[in-house]
């Protein structure tokens, strides 16, 4: 400031002297603490970015079908533009994570890095807004710990890395948080309107994100409590009651005006939005319809009790997108939460302290009410389970910056040695034994990934004989990675007939996946002259140009005759397909039957044939669902049929083996000693 700006006066010199000294050192205090919040800003996105973004097309390993399903999407937003709020791809989801991947998927084409480059940055983006919110509710300390606790942990980290629409609900839900308690701490009406916008475009994110509104409506209610007491109490004026609650109106009133396009489209009929809520809600269950108070309360209490035993405890495979192989939340963390929880519970007064609880507390209703998918549909309850371990961790590093120097930076090492312990066992999971895992490799399909990727490099006009006994031809994976190319399902699960015949008309490229990887010797012997690729023991190809095909021209090679041990064992896997599809069928059946009638049909685990005799197979009992029981391919019956054991509460289903194409049973049941190998499945 210049001195002729000073006053004259020499008092009034002092005091003005004094009051731009206070204000020179509250702006240094502030650039101090932006320079620092920057930093740890900084740090968390170089972290979470790290782990989201490094071998993102190699693990997971493959390529999910819903994944493809959002690559096509974005396609479609790229072609048509307004594709509405929702589509029914992947069993029906908001269109809002759809939108970002489009100029994604327009950059880099179509590849697994183009969808998954999405979730990794909404997930880092989720990780800076969390310590953002939780620095606004509880401090720095906390919200440092929590954030970098969200972006090691494994719930978080796998959905970041895959393109599935659900990671963008925890963003959402966070935004809503800063914004609210911005609010809460200013007064200032924007940041309620914000909130109000960021809660209303969460619909847009995924179909449980309603679950978060509903507890969010009881953290409103809580608070407008907690001001209704403070005024009959004297402690606030009518005019902050009339306040609050006009600033809770902006927000309900700007988050329905984000939601109603959404909201329109569900509440016209002939969308049937909830198609997807009816297949998957427990009260539509004929248990529910049918049970008695008691029975319902048991229902949801075994929903409530398998969901915290699978998610915090021992794990529990969820075949929908590969998660729980392991609880996801390790040992230490869950400790440190139960700390949380006590903390929190005994500052109860504290708003924020409600809000978590009230999160952790309601947030897993998506799971209990639910049938499948417990994980992703509680994914916006992971933050609040972050910052639940952080709550100790940051009492711990508060109460360490009042000890002695001697003392202080030891402690500090503590809770950072806690840390990164938290941070290595999930990490080191993650990359090191998940990719490996039965669960990682059947869900993600990286067979059908690799030969999807495989047929894009391959000239348009190429024709694809696509043989697999899992994956129809049609499958999203290869329609999103390999959108350009003609091909038909030749495998007898995907065609009722098998054939290696070519046509005349293109070149050709026969892929040959799980169980017909033999067939490309048997199809390179038939018409030599192709070329046999071998896709790193995933897939097989042979490539038959046009030239070499049968009848074209009249000096061709001639095919050779197929060698007899080639056609028998060509017969012999298609006889193997059968027989798993079959066992698949009757999966099929014995989950209706335990649907409807509480168990399955039950021999006292004792082996019988599946419905031979009528009198004594208990197996018999899906005559009414399957109209004609399946029997083996070579025999009747009661020759090398099929047999079923079961104690009512799981089964075991066993059919004859003839080749490798599957794996064998590990326990062989005495009563089928004289058959060399089977196939099994289990149920429970």
């Amino acid at each position: 400031m210049s001195a002729q700006a000073q006053p004259e006066d020499p008092v009034a010199r002092r005091r003005f002297r004094a009051v731009a000294a206070r204000w020179a050192v509250a702006i240094r205090a502030q650039l101090w603490q932006a320079r620092v919040d920057l930093a740890i800003l900084a740090g968390l996105a170089a972290a979470a970015a790290v782990v989201r973004l490094v071998m993102l097309e190699e693990i997971p390993p493959g390529m999910h079908g819903d994944e493809g399903w959002t690559g096509i999407d974005a396609r479609r937003v790229l072609d048509e533009g307004w594709i509405g709020p929702y589509v029914m791809s992947a069993l029906g989801q908001p269109t809002g994570f759809l939108y970002l991947t489009a100029p994604f998927v327009k950059l880099f084409g179509d590849t697994v890095f183009a969808v998954r480059i999405v979730s990794a940055l909404t997930g880092t983006a989720t990780v800076l807004v969390t310590y953002l919110a939780f620095r606004i509710m509880f401090d720095r300390p906390t919200g440092a710990i929590a954030a970098f606790l969200l972006a090691v942990t494994v719930w978080h980290l796998h959905f970041s890395r895959i393109a599935f629409t659900v990671i963008s609900w925890p963003l959402l839900e966070m935004l809503t948080l800063l914004f609210l308690f911005l609010g809460l701490r200013t007064g200032r009406w924007h940041w309620y309107g914000l909130a109000g916008l960021a809660l209303g475009l969460g619909v847009y994110t995924y179909n449980a994100y309603p679950v978060f509104i509903i507890a969010l409506v009881v953290v409103v209610g809580w608070l407008a409590l907690g001001v209704a007491i403070a005024r009959i109490r004297g402690l606030r004026s009518d005019r902050e009651l009339l306040l609050f609650a006009g600033r809770m109106a902006l927000l309900a009133s700007v988050a329905i005006l984000a939601a109603l396009p959404l909201i329109r489209f569900a509440m016209d009929d002939k969308n049937d939005y909830f198609v997807h809520h009816r297949s998957i809600s427990l009260f539509e269950q004929r248990e529910w319809d049918t049970g008695s108070l008691s029975d319902r309360a048991e229902l949801l209490w075994d929903g409530a009790n398998d969901y915290f035993t699978t998610a915090f405890w021992r794990g529990g495979e969820d075949g929908a997108d590969a998660a729980g192989h392991q609880a996801l939340v390790d040992r230490v963390s869950l400790t440190l939460m139960v700390a949380g929880v006590a903390i929190l519970l005994w500052r109860w007064r504290h708003p924020s302290s409600v809000t978590v609880l009230i999160m952790v507390a309601l947030l897993p209703a998506g799971a209990i009410i639910t049938t499948q998918g417990d994980f992703r549909r509680t994914l916006g309850i992971v933050p609040f389970l972050a910052v639940l371990t952080a709550v100790p961790l940051a009492l711990w590093w508060q109460q360490s910056g009042r000890l002695p120097p001697a003392f202080r930076n030891a402690s500090y090492a503590g809770i950072v040695a806690i840390v990164g312990l938290v941070a290595y066992l999930n990490l080191s999971f993650y990359f090191d034994d998940f990719p490996d895992t039965s669960i990682a490799q059947v869900t993600f399909g990286h067979e059908i990934t690799d030969a999807s990727i495989y047929v894009s490099d391959l000239p348009d006009d190429t024709v694809i004989y696509f043989y697999s006994g899992r994956w129809s031809y049609e499958y999203e994976t290869r329609r999103y990675l390999a959108p350009d190319h003609r091909g038909e399902d030749r495998s007898v699960e995907f065609n009722n007939e098998f054939s290696l015949t070519p046509g005349d008309d293109a070149d050709i490229t026969y892929i040959f996946l799980h169980p017909y990887l033999e067939q490309a010797d048997a199809v390179a012997r038939l018409y030599p002259g192709g070329t046999l690729v071998e896709g790193s023991g995933s897939f097989r190809a042979y490539l038959l140009p046009r030239s070499v095909a049968p009848d074209l021209p009249s000096n061709a090679p001639k095919p050779t005759p197929v060698p007899p041990e080639v056609a028998e064992q060509a017969e012999a896997i298609t006889r193997d397909v059968v027989r798993i599809q079959d066992l698949a069928t009757i999966r099929l059946a014995l989950e209706g039957y335990r649907n409807a009638e509480g168990q399955y049909p039950d021999n006292d685990g004792l082996g019988q044939t599946l419905c031979t005799y009528v009198d004594l197979d208990v197996g018999c009992a899906l005559q009414e669902s399957l109209g004609t029981i399946p029997h083996d391919p070579e025999g009747g019956p009661d020759n090398d049929g099929y047999w079923y054991a079961s104690d009512g509460s799981a089964y075991t289903l066993y059919a004859l083996r003839e080749t490798d194409s599957f794996p064998a049973c590990r326990e062989h049941p005495e009563f089928l000693d004289r058959y060399e190998s089977l196939h099994c499945i289990h149920g429970s």
